[in-house]
């Protein structure tokens, strides 16, 4: 195990901790640099339970998983959910390897062959985000039908059951339950929780996965009533009503899979 001190000149405003779980050569000595330049005390480690005893006395305020296995990236993004409050992003070898790292409920993902001042740059969006929802969560929750949404403790139930969301899918289905019985783009809805500006293809292809994850969670739509719509040709809607109206004209525009054409 490795731990590499931040410079002095960064630790002045404060330490700032990064876990990372890497592998070497999916592990850039120039995305080290980069968070070092951005202030942080880096503690690097090569084995899960390595990381777990880092973490033991205080979680750290970024992990960052860069793993050559992006099946083995994939376990171990489901086995930090216990870390819920902890920005994750993911260094992956290749762009293949998104989707899967996403769905299993990385906040940010980054192939390894990328510049280190745009790694920075993820790392600062993501920091960000997750400030701003720490600050701007409104007190009490969010109730729509049997779905509540407790912002203070960052809780979500429905029917009196827990479920388990990790820290993007909380955060989009709280801009959802907020907005309920709108419809919302895709890119408005990343722009609600992360900081990174894509394209339309992109940002449908990113809500779709985490919208296709809440939906599997919320065991959505099998009692014939979803709670996410989606809207095809504008966006996601979370649905207000119990019962949709005799001849909505909504009906003819819904996606029964989730999904949202392009």
């Amino acid at each position: 195990m490795k731990t590499t001190t931040a410079p002095e000149t960064k630790t002045s405003v404060g330490v700032r901790t990064a876990s990372v779980l890497a592998d070497a050569d999916v592990w850039p000595s120039a995305f080290q640099a980069a968070l070092q330049e951005e202030g942080f005390t880096v503690l690097t480690s090569h084995e899960l339970h390595e990381l777990f005893d880092l973490s033991h006395d205080g979680a750290p305020d970024l992990l960052i998983l860069a793993k050559r296995d992006a099946r083995f990236a994939v376990r171990a993004c489901h086995a930090v959910r216990g870390l819920q409050d902890v920005p994750t992003i993911v260094v992956i070898p290749s762009e293949s390897d998104f989707v899967p790292v996403m769905d299993a409920g990385a906040d940010d993902a980054i192939t390894a062959s990328s510049d280190g001042a745009v790694f920075a740059a993820r790392v600062r969006a993501l920091l960000r985000r997750a400030q701003r929802w720490q600050t701007s969560q409104n007190e009490g929750a969010i109730t729509v039908r049997d779905l509540i949404i407790d912002l203070d403790k960052c809780e979500v139930a429905l029917r009196g059951r827990p479920v388990p969301l990790t820290p993007t899918e909380l955060r989009l289905l709280a801009v959802l339950a907020e907005k309920a019985g709108k419809v919302l783009d895709a890119r408005t809805l990343l722009s609600s929780v992360h900081d990174h500006n894509y394209d339309d293809r992109e940002a449908q292809n990113l809500v779709k996965v985490h919208i296709a994850n809440l939906r599997r969670k919320l065991e959505d739509g099998r009692d014939g009533n979803p709670y996410i719509l989606c809207v095809r040709g504008f966006g996601y809607m979370l649905e207000r009503r119990a019962e949709r109206r005799e001849n909505d004209p909504l009906t003819a525009l819904l996606e029964a899979g989730g999904g949202q054409d392009s």
